[in-house]
């Protein structure tokens, strides 16, 4: 056993060291390129990205904008996922509500994301349009996945608990949905980095008084690459702190029998 462990230990650390290799390795391209183009206004170099954003971090302004995008971004996920997760239990569950409903998440798929911004930015209020955008964009993923996993649960243990004249609600709650649980997972995961993006890019066009995108958006008008690279920076760290997060729960113990 303790071979074992020592060999995943091992093996864990090496795809580190490559990954930190890989890292490395772009910043020094990323170098190479901005020395080469010799213009910081069109691609500072890392450096001075890496300053810039030690500058705005002093600034409240920065943390409270890091604040607000993030209860945007939790508040439209939140949303998405628990009428994403009633709407494909409903779609899972009946071919009928699947049919009358897959022509409108259909539709919401092949919106494009800048005319949802657009149309949100007539409908609601400024702080309003990011978390409507994020809940668009995330909604079909999870109303996807979960119908997924309602079609295949096993009916042999529906067929069963049916024989045992066990309830809708007991069949629903002990069985169905635990069968979802992989599907749920798969849906988080891959919903995890649309809401920064989607949230984000409508608060570039949204501007409100406090956010990334709004952090972003001036500073392309003041013609500041270097921070806007910053700014860029911030979001992906969230998105990648984020995604940790939701791999923590999934490998937790808690999850583990359902996977």
């Amino acid at each position: 056993m303790k071979v074992f462990t020592s060999a995943n230990e091992k093996k864990l650390s090496n795809l580190r060291l490559i990954g930190l290799i890989s890292t490395l390795f772009l910043l020094l391209l990323w170098k190479i390129i901005s020395i080469k183009i010799g213009a910081d206004i069109i691609l500072p170099p890392p450096e001075d990205v890496l300053i810039r954003l030690i500058e705005i971090s002093k600034s409240r302004n920065f943390w409270q904008s890091i604040l607000k995008t993030t209860i945007r971004t939790l508040y439209g996920f939140t949303l998405s996922f628990g009428l994403g997760f009633i709407t494909g239990i409903a779609c899972g569950s009946s071919k009928r509500v699947s049919a009358a409903l897959s022509p409108l998440i259909s539709v919401i798929r092949a919106i494009p994301v800048m005319s949802i911004i657009l149309i949100a930015m007539i409908w609601f209020r400024t702080d309003m349009v990011p978390v409507f955008v994020c809940f668009l964009m995330i909604f079909p993923i999870i109303t996807a996945n979960v119908s997924q996993g309602i079609s295949e649960v096993d009916r042999s243990l529906i067929e069963m608990a049916s024989a045992f004249k066990l309830s809708r609600l007991n069949i629903l709650f002990h069985i169905t949905i635990p069968s979802t649980i992989p599907f749920v997972l798969a849906g988080v995961r891959a919903a995890v980095g649309v809401a920064w993006k989607s949230v984000i890019a409508a608060e570039v066009l949204s501007l409100p008084v406090k956010a990334i995108g709004t952090g972003i958006q001036f500073s392309q008008m003041n013609l500041e690459t270097a921070e806007v690279i910053a700014w860029t920076v911030i979001a992906v760290i969230l998105s990648k702190i984020s995604e940790f997060a939701v791999e923590m729960v999934i490998k937790s113990r808690k999850w583990r029998s359902y996977q």
